[in-house]
């Protein structure tokens, strides 16, 4: 027989070769979740597509100063690929934008790589000896202070207290999003609670940061640990650690302007890479489990306080059976398995206390951006402010009389503060200016306005609500549709980083945004109810209209209508030629203009969600009413959810069988005439 068959050669393995291959399996078999797989357990009540060989969920939470945020890390093939709200968690629904935006800084190749000291790079044998140094110093009663994060961590709190049982050590916390806030107008507030939660305050018994500030001068030693830039935001702190003769030490995920005003900056670990547990704001304790390894070398907080407690030893290596934080929950958590598949162990920890209103105007904290820490990430810069309909960074909000003429050829306005060039929106009724609460505008007192800079979604006009009766289509169930209740909805745009998560949605850029050539498959418009007067928000994306437009114009017959109701995309056959974009009286087809799949992955290094289809360069993109998850459901006999249904905090989405739960009356004035959509607006209230 010939020893060529189709142009390949016999191969005979050598043992080397077969050792070679042999590794190179065992490496590509190695879990991306080691530890998390070995002792993180799955949700019993996980959402229906989560299923066993599709994805793997973990229940964790973020860490937040106005409470712990709940949430499930969803998992493919052992990567973290998506953040979603826990269905177990019923204290609060939703997660926010920012919250489920927090997973590209896991992969975000900016974040702090190795230690520096005075801003060179420090080797981590250098870091081990400093830290058996700092131990030392703490146990001989050496002047030590720890600025620790403002939320409740009872593993923080018994740190903490075998520390301060040290003659000279004193703990302090801190963070901006907790601050009292000045009264601002309903529609901001609203979001605020919402997102970044109203200003609570847990009683840790450590200091203020004025406190901190008051006994700088008799410190020898400082660690900080809070995720808020606190030099950034307080110009005196910045000065004292500048002028300091004490050692300063920051933990921190990015270089900031607090590790660049400190001697040491030690990388500091991502949340989905640790364990710990953390109050959330109704008294339950919320547990948080690795669903990685680190992915980088970087030290926990709690492995760093237990170091400094034990002579200075960092757990630097795998040394999972000795973390902490993990020995904390499995000695303090009765029935841990339990625990670890609800996420939470309900009313065992005390209540966060309100903060009174600010006596004074201050900044306001920013939905998305909060304080500012989340300027850097790129799902956030691409999303729309549904208040203020700008993208790229928070808007500046002007009271009406207060505002400078604007010169006739500028539409819109931009305030140029300081570094910064923020976006400017007008809101009647203002006593005066707001700013977001960014480093740097605390002591604003000027403002010039510019050419708009940044991204803008078109205005929309007042509107009167107009209801009309609905009548089912008479066809067989199932029908896909869906019903939004404009009245609930509050704009905090968690459903559309939910949508861009579950989707695949690419990143294009600030280049492209500039053009308005950015990806959204769902946009919040935003309008002024003229009998209400009150902001209306209205989530828009693809309507899957029975008699649709765009399927009537497409020449390869790539957007067809299939027999459960839905507007479907057939990507492979669509040529490109955007005339269904043109056709669409809606406005919510996106068109591939580069490859922005590849260009997003290679600045995100986000993983895809492999149960989506990757969209390539030239094709047309939409909402499918995240046909997947209805198909999985279809299969498993369950009743599906959609992404945005799933992450909106009020209830206000909801994918439905129209044939069976159509409901009786609709809001049709968003609706253009004859398209007969399948999403149905309600007006609840």
């Amino acid at each position: 027989m010939n020893d060529r068959i189709g142009g390949m050669q016999d191969f005979s393995p050598t043992r080397r070769t077969l050792l070679k291959g042999l590794g190179l399996l065992a490496l590509a078999a190695l879990p991306a979740c080691r530890r998390a797989q070995e002792y993180a357990v799955q949700p019993e009540e996980c959402p229906e597509w989560m299923h066993p060989g599709k994805a793997t969920c973990f229940a964790t939470c973020m860490p937040w100063a106005n409470g712990a945020l709940p949430m499930l890390a969803v998992c493919h093939r052992g990567v973290p690929t998506s953040l979603q709200p826990n269905p177990a968690y019923t204290a609060k629904r939703g997660l926010p934008a920012f919250a489920q935006a927090a997973i590209l800084d896991l992969y975000d190749e900016h974040r702090l790589a190795k230690p520096s000291f005075n801003g060179k790079s420090y080797p981590w044998e250098g870091l081990q000896g400093a830290f058996r140094a700092w131990a030392r110093a703490i146990q001989s009663g050496r002047r030590t202070a720890f600025l620790l994060p403002q939320g409740y961590s009872p593993i923080r709190q018994q740190q903490c207290a075998a520390l301060v049982a040290h003659s000279g050590v004193k703990c302090y916390a801190y963070d901006t999003v907790c601050q009292p806030r000045s009264s601002t107008f309903e529609a901001l507030e609203a979001i605020q609670d919402a997102t970044v939660g109203p200003p609570r305050l847990f009683s840790t018994g450590f200091g203020s940061l004025d406190d901190l500030i008051a006994d700088m001068p008799d410190t020898d030693l400082l660690f900080i640990f809070t995720p808020a830039d606190v030099a950034a935001y307080r110009p005196d702190f910045a000065r004292i650690l500048q002028q300091t003769t004490a050692e300063t030490v920051r933990f921190c995920l990015f270089a900031d302007e607090t590790s660049k005003c400190c001697q040491y900056a030690v990388p500091q670990t991502h949340f989905l890479e640790e364990w710990g547990a953390e109050a959330d704001a109704y008294g339950n304790l919320c547990l948080r489990q690795p669903v990685t390894l680190p992915l980088r070398q970087a030290v926990a907080e709690a492995d760093a306080l237990h170091a400094l407690l034990h002579e200075g030893r960092l757990p630097l290596e795998d040394a999972t059976h000795t973390l902490p934080s993990r020995t904390w929950v499995e000695k303090s958590v009765g029935n841990l398995q339990q625990a670890l598949k609800k996420g939470f162990v309900s009313q065992a920890c005390p209540l966060p206390v309100l903060c009174p209103p600010a006596n004074q105007s201050v900044p306001y904290v920013h939905p998305f951006f909060a304080d500012g820490r989340f300027l850097h990430n790129r799902w956030l810069q691409e999303t729309y402010d549904p208040l203020s309909g700008t993208a790229g960074a928070p808007a500046v909000y002007l009271h009406s009389s207060n505002r400078r003429k604007r010169p006739p050829k500028y539409p819109h306005a931009s305030v140029q503060v300081k570094q910064y060039t923020l976006p400017a929106q007008s809101w009647p009724g203002l006593p005066e200016r707001l700013f977001p609460m960014l480093p740097g505008l605390e002591k604003v007192d000027f403002y010039d306005l510019c050419e708009q800079t940044y991204p803008l979604l078109k205005p929309k006009g007042p509107c009167k609500p107009t209801i009309s009766t609905y009548s089912a289509p008479p066809a067989q169930s199932p029908q896909w549709g869906m019903t939004i209740d404009v009245s609930a909805c509050i704009g905090c745009a968690a459903c559309v980083l939910a949508c861009r998560a579950e989707n695949n949605i690419p990143t294009v850029g600030k280049e492209e945004m500039m053009r308005h050539r950015d990806i959204q498959w769902l946009r919040i418009d935003h309008y002024f109810d003229a009998v209400k007067k009150k902001p209306l928000f209205v989530p828009m994306a693809c309507r899957h209209c029975e008699d649709a437009p765009c399927e009537a114009v497409c020449p390869v017959n790539a957007t067809v209508h299939t027999s459960d109701g839905l507007n479907a995309m057939v990507y492979p056959r669509c040529w490109g030629t955007r005339y269904c974009a043109a056709a669409c009286p809606y406005q919510v087809r996106t068109f591939n203009f580069h490859d922005y799949a590849r260009q997003a992955h290679a600045a995100t290094h986000l993983p895809p969600n492999p149960d989506v289809t990757v969209r390539s360069r030239g094709v047309m993109e939409k909402c499918t009413y995240c046909v997947q998850r209805i198909n999985l459901a279809k299969a498993e006999s369950t009743t599906p959810q959609a992404a945005c249904q799933m992450a909106c905090p009020t209830h206000a989405i909801k994918l439905i069988d129209l044939v069976k739960d159509a409901p009786a009356q609709v809001c049709t004035s968003f609706d253009a005439p004859g398209t007969k959509p399948h999403t149905l607006y309600l007006l609840s209230k």
